[in-house]
């Protein structure tokens, strides 16, 4: 005799075809309602071009141009100066490991290793220093004199002031620490700031000069 299946599977079965019935329905293609348009954006390069048209025409682009010009050109004339750095107080000296800490393999294009991870090189037992560096305040005229007259090799670096002008008022090469890297690298806090190759270290010294009376007022 056959048992005849349970209400609570009849139910379940029943539940199941109502969901597929409403998921047919769901499916079902209702058509279009309300109007419908084709997406379209303006070309970017198309609309660069445009704006630059105008630009052209109206000579926005030609004073753009002109102000980029002398922006420039002030930077080059008179560089930011460097934060951080007074004139010296009293004469100071330390030494200085110029030696750096290789962080990762170095190899050539074939693998071939040129100095493993973690070793220190120092720069002055490839390369020796054979000009003294001077790091100056261009801004105070006794700093400058007393760079100029230097009668041993050296290599004038600013780290305020203008180089251009100095360099042709005085007819010789005056280099800027563009954004302190230099000051930086060195620790320097003072100017003027002698470094001189001793061995494999740098030696650096502070020298204090007294300003002139005319030029006191003159330092920003």
């Amino acid at each position: 005799m056959k048992r005849r299946p349970s209400r609570r599977r009849f139910a379940a079965a029943l539940a199941c075809a109502l969901a597929l019935a409403a998921g047919t329905a769901a499916a079902k293609d209702l058509g279009v309602r309300g109007a419908v348009w084709r997406i379209e954006e303006p070309d970017l390069l198309t609309e660069i071009e445009k704006r630059l048209a105008s630009m052209e025409t109206s000579g926005e682009l030609t004073r753009m141009r002109r102000e980029a010009v002398e922006s420039a050109w002030a930077r080059i004339e008179a560089p930011p100066r460097v934060a951080g750095i007074a004139p010296a107080r009293e004469h100071g000296t330390r030494l200085f490991d110029p030696s750096v800490m290789i962080e990762r393999d170095v190899r050539t294009a074939g693998g071939k290793l040129i100095a493993a991870r973690g070793t220190r090189i120092n720069p002055l037992e490839r390369h020796p220093l054979t000009r003294a560096l001077l790091f100056i305040d261009g801004t105070r005229p006794v700093e400058v004199d007393w760079a100029i007259a230097r009668e041993k090799p050296s290599v004038i670096v600013l780290l305020a002031g203008r180089p251009l002008e100095l360099m042709r008022a005085h007819g010789r090469a005056f280099f800027f620490d563009q954004g302190g890297r230099l000051a930086r690298r060195f620790g320097l806090r003072a100017t003027p700031s002698l470094l001189e190759a001793e061995g494999s270290f740098l030696r650096i010294t502070e020298v204090p000069l007294e300003d002139g009376p005319e030029s006191e007022g003159d330092r920003p």
